[in-house]
């Protein structure tokens, strides 16, 4: 399936359609501040309405603390829950209206951290979004998202659709 396809809803297709918007060379990956975090496909759920990826904390993402800065955590959140209200609004853009992050436990260099993104609601244009951090293993809770995304009616430049 081509990236620029509206997918079908089948488990298999979600999955081959987020495999590719995360793989290196996607459009996803091309530009801006998305492939320096270096989103990478771990499942999906056609039934559950959710998606897991995961990040691998970098150097270059440290805060003067010396763990994971906060706005790279809410922007890895942005990311997944992004896309996932993406894959179900297809081919609309969309757009974050709120992205609500609370922070649990400090994220250290080293570690690879794990979002699964759940859709709660999807209505005409806007989508609720939830979402969970967890370290790796599933062992512990770092941070904890609530998003909503609204998807544009009007034909927009998207490199995804």
């Amino acid at each position: 399936m081509n990236q620029l396809e509206t997918p079908t809803r089948s488990q298999k297709d979600m999955e081959l359609w987020f495999q590719q918007v995360t793989s290196p060379g996607s459009r996803l990956l091309s530009h801006g501040v998305v492939p320096k975090i270096q989103p990478k496909f771990v499942s999906c759920s056609l039934e559950e309405k959710s998606v897991t990826l995961s990040f691998d904390v970098l150097e270059w993402e440290l805060n003067p603390q010396n763990v994971i800065h906060g706005g790279i955590i809410a922007t890895a959140f942005d990311t997944v829950l992004g896309l996932l209200c993406h894959y179900f609004t297809k081919p609309h853009v969309v757009i974050t209206v709120n992205l609500n992050t609370t922070y649990h436990k400090p994220i250290f260099m080293g570690t690879t951290f794990h979002i699964k993104g759940k859709l709660e609601f999807q209505g005409r244009s806007l989508c609720n979004i939830t979402g969970e951090a967890w370290t790796q293993n599933n062992s512990v809770l770092a941070a904890s998202s609530t998003a909503v995304f609204k998807a544009l009616r009007e034909i927009q430049s998207n490199p995804l659709v």
